[in-house]
């Protein structure tokens, strides 16, 4: 059951950050074209790219995490047999969690200010911003299941 949620949640986020890849490509093309040969753009699309470049680094995280190719700070692994790497797996994997379901919370946080105090003319850009909260807690969730796929 929950290696069926975990392949299901891998093909949403796959299918994202292929999509924003996407059209962050086709909108860029978009633009140099339409500044190169037509002599106008749009000051909107750098804003959208912007955000599609985060959500396509977010979901990169989230996919690294899910298949344990995230970026580790492991200077004492050096130090440390492969039994005792193993034992501290689970427990770093919580605390990382623990870590990112934090900083999800903050991120609503963040959210809900950004919409408060943004201009009526820039509220429309602010839906790119719940990918904060969104990519911490899947962050988080795929934290918690690779703990529990080692436990197994």
């Amino acid at each position: 059951m929950i290696e069926t949620l975990e392949q299901i949640l891998v093909k949403i986020e796959s299918f994202i950050a292929a999509a924003s890849l996407f059209l962050l490509l086709g909108l860029s093309l978009f633009e140099i074209i339409a500044r190169d040969f037509f002599d106008f753009g749009y000051p909107d699309i750098a804003i959208i790219n912007r955000n599609l470049l985060i959500i396509c680094g977010t979901m990169g995280a989230v996919l690294a995490t899910s298949k344990l190719r995230h970026i580790k700070i492991d200077a004492m692994s050096t130090l440390m047999t492969q039994r005792q790497i193993s034992l501290l797996r689970c427990p770093l994997s919580l605390f990382s969690a623990a870590i990112c379901l934090l900083m999800s919370i903050h991120a609503v946080a963040f959210v809900t200010d950004e919409w408060h105090f943004a201009p009526i003319n820039e509220r429309w850009a602010l839906p790119f911003d719940l990918i904060y909260p969104i990519g911490f807690g899947l962050l988080s969730l795929h934290f918690l299941l690779n703990c529990w796929r080692n436990n197994k």
